[in-house]
């Protein structure tokens, strides 16, 4: 009855539809608030869980709570793999040392931080497959959260083993191919799409040890964004360069 009393308006009516509304906007903006001030703080955990209350909202995030989005997990997630690296030189430290004990904490711990990778992966790939791929109204929105999807999948898939890292790795494949598929409508050197071709092609070189695969997608998507560069707004055009670079770079390396 106390909730029954608190859901009707004080005449004894049901809140009008406005102030619903009004009420659901309210707590989007609440949450958003609230993880911009958790980034400024450098709390991307709690960061992560505001932009998870945004997209469990339901309307489709603006192109500023897009990358809120994105920063919030990738930050959660780059100390951890940081971490990983770190307790696997230590552990190999102490193995050479002769201190079996000690690489055995520092296994131990690795594996802790592997499991809270694991964690947060999930959740992102869930809030992608669930929420955010489906109801991408743009082809530059889908493309960007296809791209994130198979971020994630080769994040898991770079600390797993066996079966794990296979399953991971395919649905890595998948949704990086899909977001080439989507990326197709978009300028050739638009930041995002090259983003995607970048982060694709590092997966097939590093996850799937397929270098000349790699080369491939690097390489065509250098190719049509150079041509096509003049044709992008100014204010994409640093973005583009600064990605076309690596792109570059990558190959360098990758033709060594």
């Amino acid at each position: 009855q106390a909730i029954f009393a608190q859901a009707v308006g004080a005449s004894g009516s049901f809140p009008s539809l406005h102030q619903h509304f009004g009420s659901a906007a309210m707590a989007e903006e609440k949450a958003v608030t609230l993880a911009r001030v958790a980034e400024r703080a450098e709390r991307f955990d709690e960061m992560r869980g505001f932009m998870e209350e945004r997209v469990m909202s339901g309307n489709p995030l603006s192109n500023e709570e897009r990358d809120m989005f994105s920063a919030a997990f990738k930050n959660a997630l780059s100390e951890r793999r940081h971490a990983v690296r770190v307790a696997v030189g230590v552990a190999q430290l102490e193995e050479a040392e002769g201190r079996p004990e000690n690489r055995g904490l520092a296994l131990g711990y690795k594996s802790k931080v592997e499991t809270e990778l694991t964690e947060i992966c999930t959740k992102a790939v869930t809030l992608l497959d669930s929420h955010l791929v489906p109801k991408a109204a743009t082809a530059e929105d889908k493309t960007f959260y296809l791209k994130m999807q198979g971020d994630y999948y080769r994040y898991a898939a770079e600390f797993a083993d066996g079966e794990a890292r296979r399953s991971s790795a395919e649905k890595a494949t998948a949704a990086y191919a899909s977001g080439m598929a989507s990326a197709a409508e978009l300028l050739a050197a638009h930041p995002i799409r090259l983003g995607l071709a970048l982060n694709y092609s590092v997966f097939q070189h590093e996850v799937l040890k397929k270098t000349e695969e790699a080369v491939m997608t690097a390489q065509t998507a250098l190719n049509t964004a150079s041509s096509d560069l003049a044709n992008l707004p100014p204010e994409m055009q640093n973005d583009a360069v600064l990605t076309m670079q690596l792109l570059q770079d990558n190959l360098g390396l990758w033709r060594q």
